[in-house]
């Protein structure tokens, strides 16, 4: 019976969960009388939808294009060589855009 579930163990560790698909959740509590315990499951992951991440992509681009058109940021390098970037507008570094 152990070989069985050695044998068993051996082939779901084998398969690689996240290539096929998978979602890896891995789940670890502490207790100072049982130490550390961790359980993992697997899960189907998510259909994706290509047109709504089409979507979600035009939405992000846009806002990006509209806070670029706001604060005209300009990359410039103080003395020591490190860049930094300059904008238009106050607190364009916190990301306002209007």
């Amino acid at each position: 019976m152990k070989t069985f579930y050695a044998i068993a163990t051996l082939a779901l560790l084998s398969t690689s969960a996240s290539a096929e698909g998978w979602d890896v959740v891995e789940r670890c509590t502490y207790s100072k009388f049982f130490g550390r315990m961790c359980t993992t499951s697997y899960r189907d992951a998510p259909a994706r939808d290509l047109a709504q991440e089409q979507e979600d992509e035009k939405a992000r681009r846009a806002l990006i294009e509209k806070w670029e058109a706001f604060c005209k940021p300009v990359r410039t390098y103080d003395n020591e060589g490190v860049g930094r970037l300059a904008y238009a507008k106050k607190g364009c570094e916190f990301g306002r855009s209007e």
